[in-house]
């Protein structure tokens, strides 16, 4: 029986129809007004270290990463590519418990927040290789990998050869972390870009449509759910503040409908404000030597 995940229609045989579907919403997405330039948020070491090197060290979040690493089962010595790195959220705590990795990171902000949790981790030896993975081939790579993981890092809008690549280096496990639901920031740019700039914001890609994409290519994977607890805001204020820049905002009339938005749709919660309910992850992974579950 064709596997199917709710909200999708089973996939044609032999075609590429999830994977042209995928690459459409992500061209959709590079085409909408400001977008490109909105990027301009993660270049900035102050967003950076907020969200990445002080958010993240939470107790919750800890536990968090420490579930996610255990799930994944990926023992001392193992060689382990991280696509997408960021600040090292599982490279560093990988790289604590033995493994030698190494991590595909394009982003200068990022590789030197990675450096810096490496430093107080007292964690050394992480491999950096400075190139979106669209970029870097093989030889580079210097594989195969014993794990491959990417952690919401799916931003190529060609995911049938960025998939085909994860394979070509694996011969253990791939394991990918991307959203089942649209997160936080993703409806809030979905209810917010007409106003803002003038055009649509079609949304990411979903996890949905991954899975088939990967079922297309006769992977047979396997898939967990996760649930995300909703965005908690200091105040209306602050998380105007907050989308100001992350949505490449700058006159007094954006920031009018950031806070009439967020003025709307926040709710007191404990001592601050939540936004909407709980969104939902997938972790899916397979054995990367053979496709299989």
């Amino acid at each position: 029986m064709t596997p199917i995940i709710p909200g999708c229609v089973p996939p044609f045989s032999h075609s590429r129809y999830w994977r042209d579907l995928w690459r459409q919403k992500k061209l959709a997405l590079l085409a909408a007004p400001k977008y490109r330039t909105s990027h301009s948020y993660w270049k900035n070491k102050q967003n950076v270290l907020e969200l990445y090197l002080k958010s993240r060290k939470t107790a919750a979040w800890q536990e968090k990463i420490r579930s996610h690493l255990d799930f994944m089962k990926i023992s001392a010595g193992s060689r382990v590519l991280d696509i997408g790195g960021g600040t090292g959220t599982l490279a560093v705590p990988l790289a604590a418990r033995g493994c030698r990795v190494t991590v595909v990171e394009p982003s200068p902000m990022m590789r030197e927040g990675l450096a810096e949790n490496e430093c107080e981790a007292g964690v050394s030896g992480i491999r950096v290789i400075p190139k979106r993975w669209e970029d870097v081939s093989l030889q580079e790579l210097d594989g195969p990998f014993d794990a491959v993981i990417d952690g919401y890092a799916l931003s190529m809008p060609d995911i049938g050869e960025a998939l085909e690549k994860m394979q070509a280096s694996c011969t253990g496990t791939v394991h990918l972390f991307w959203f089942l639901t649209p997160p936080a920031w993703d409806r809030i740019s979905i209810d917010l870009w007409p106003a803002l700039h003038g055009g649509v914001y079609p949304g990411e890609p979903l996890a949905d449509c991954l899975w088939q994409v990967l079922y297309e290519m006769g992977i047979h994977a396997n898939l967990t759910v996760e649930a995300k607890r909703p965005t908690f805001f200091s105040s209306v204020e602050a998380a105007a503040q907050d989308y100001f820049q992350r949505l490449n905002c700058s006159t007094p009339e954006q920031e009018q409908v950031l806070l009439s938005y967020f003025g709307e749709h926040l709710h007191r919660s404990g001592d601050g404000f939540s936004f909407g309910g709980r969104s939902f992850s997938a972790h899916i992974w397979w054995n990367g030597g053979d496709g299989t579950a």
